[in-house]
């Protein structure tokens, strides 16, 4: 913008210019990659709102609905039950196709447990603070994708999943 003092004598005639970019200057291919990443972050900002939340101590809680989404869309999920091998199979059974990996016995399994460091692992106990000291542990021995099953069978079972009985 030009000043008075600069030979300007009618500041109403001063030229502004703007910096305006109409979606018709952009290549078809430029569009669709601003467009693309538009929607990636969107995403990303929204599926963080969605049930998925991450703890500091390096899992995710995420609730039952989410849980059952992930196992039901995925095959490279493993589903580890950490309550007591009773329990696995008492009368309240486990999530369908989980391994029992009891808590209390679980340091002693992490060998047996490597294969699946790189892969989803969905860890739940009978609550969630049984199953959160489990991801926790878990994220400490090196598991790169550990989701923790909010509320555990307890909320699963209250939202209406099914399990199986291994007596059955």
């Amino acid at each position: 913008m030009r000043m008075k003092d600069e030979g300007v004598k009618d500041e109403s005639k001063l030229e502004y210019s703007s910096f305006i970019l109409h979606p018709s200057s952009f290549s078809k291919g430029a569009m669709r990659k601003v467009t693309g990443l538009a929607m990636t972050a969107f995403l990303m900002v929204a599926c963080h709102t969605i049930g998925v939340s991450r703890t500091r101590s390096g899992y995710s809680d995420v609730s039952p609905q989410v849980a059952a989404e992930m196992i039901l869309d995925s095959q490279q999920v493993v589903v580890l039950d950490v309550r007591s091998s009773d329990a696995y199979r008492g009368p309240e059974g486990h999530i369908a196709g989980a391994l029992s990996a009891p808590f209390d016995s679980i340091e002693r399994q992490l060998p047996e447990l490597l294969p699946y460091q790189n892969q989803t692992v969905i860890v739940y106990g009978e609550t969630s603070t049984d199953g959160a000291v489990a991801a926790k542990l878990l994220a400490v021995a090196g598991f790169h994708n550990i989701v923790h099953v909010d509320g555990g069978l307890k909320g699963w079972i209250d939202r209406g999943y099914r399990t199986v009985n291994s007596q059955e």
